[in-house]
């Protein structure tokens, strides 16, 4: 079987097509997966307002900026 040239290109252009799709999907997924995990470590502290990161799996966590204890979830309550 042989192909030509107009049958060689539209088979190479689509399958770059279909390589380009099936990356971004991909790279679409894991950076939501990146954000909802980087989501689920975010606090934010009850006295000053900062945002920061905890990385442990603790109940409570230090502020960053002021030192005071704040719970992971439910923070939603100042006081």
């Amino acid at each position: 079987m042989e192909l030509s040239l107009n049958e060689f290109v539209t088979a190479l252009v689509s399958s770059s097509l279909i390589l380009v799709g099936t990356v971004s999907l991909v790279s679409r997924f894991l950076h939501h997966r990146a954000e909802s995990r980087l989501g689920s470590l975010r606090t934010v502290c009850r006295l000053c307002g900062t945002v920061f990161v905890s990385g442990h799996s603790g109940k409570l966590s230090h502020c960053t900026s002021c030192d005071s204890l704040n719970l992971h979830k439910g923070n939603g309550r100042l006081g």
